[in-house]
């Protein structure tokens, strides 16, 4: 039992540990503030960098969060933070006319963010492979 105990608690922070690193390599920094910004968001130039700062400002966001969580409660949190916001995400879908059809697009960025979790993975597992290699 105890065993168990703390195999899971080394799984907890391999996966903190994970999120960390590929979130610092999106840009995101525990415990950032979030900057005031003002985006011409008549631009899809505009709108892609609204974009962008949502996306880092709940990234960071969720990293504190999730880095001050205890040990044993690691993936319950980084679950909780994903489904919440997947729900925060349809919320704000649904507040625009049916018509303009962006549950599809809200669906498509989900699909696309986890895709980006494995490139960001597999670039992480290159450089830290490579990094081992030059140590030796």
């Amino acid at each position: 039992m105890c065993g168990e105990l703390d195999e899971n608690l080394e799984v907890n922070k391999e996966i903190l540990d994970r999120f960390s690193i590929l979130s610092n390599m999106l840009g995101a920094v525990l415990g950032e503030k979030p900057a005031p910004h003002q985006q011409d968001l008549s631009t899809a130039e505009g709108r892609s960098e609204l974009m962008d700062v949502i996306f880092h400002e709940n990234l960071g966001r969720t990293l504190t969060t999730v880095s001050n969580t205890a040990e044993d409660e690691i993936v319950d949190s980084i679950a909780s933070h994903a489904i919440a916001l997947a729900r925060l995400a349809g919320f704000i879908a649904g507040q625009l006319p049916p018509d303009a059809d962006l549950f599809r697009s809200v669906i498509d960025a989900m699909s696309a963010g986890h895709a980006e979790t494995t490139q960001l993975a597999n670039r992480y597992g290159k450089a830290r492979a490579e990094h081992h290699d030059h140590d030796h």
